[in-house]
């Protein structure tokens, strides 16, 4: 389902949702480009399912599309806790702190994922930092 109009959505309408209710909607608002309704949909959900890994990438995505950082970052970062073998989770880690201009933590990032076989990007990006200044 696609949602066409601005969502509309209060703190006691999220709250009475129940999780799966509440993932699903967050998912079908990151979709419909409404990423900070989408995030605070998805807050709750990982508050109900801490160890959910697909709710804490859908809530990182979220604040990222928003350009919300700081709260990606941390998502991300909770992403590779549960999900330590996630090539992907290291990358999108990485170019969050890229994005943030910590060039050199986010190709720790993309080190590992290249480690992993991710992508060939990532290697590339880590030979941008690692390039001698001239």
């Amino acid at each position: 389902m696609t949602i066409y109009l601005t969502p509309n959505i209060s703190d006691d309408q999220i709250a009475a949702m129940d999780v799966f209710d509440a993932f699903r909607l967050g998912e079908e608002l990151l979709e419909s480009r409404y990423p900070r309704d989408a995030a605070r949909v998805l807050r709750q959900v990982v508050e109900d399912s801490p160890d959910n890994a697909s709710a804490w990438e859908l809530l990182a995505r979220a604040h990222f599309a928003a350009a919300q950082l700081r709260p990606a970052e941390d998502a991300f970062r909770r992403l590779v806790e549960l999900e330590p073998t996630s090539g992907w989770a290291h990358t999108a880690l990485g170019l969050t702190l890229d994005r943030q201009s910590r060039h050199r933590e986010g190709a720790l990032m993309h080190r590992l994922a290249a480690a992993m076989g991710e992508s060939a990007r990532d290697a590339s990006r880590v030979q941008l930092v690692d390039r001698p200044v001239v």
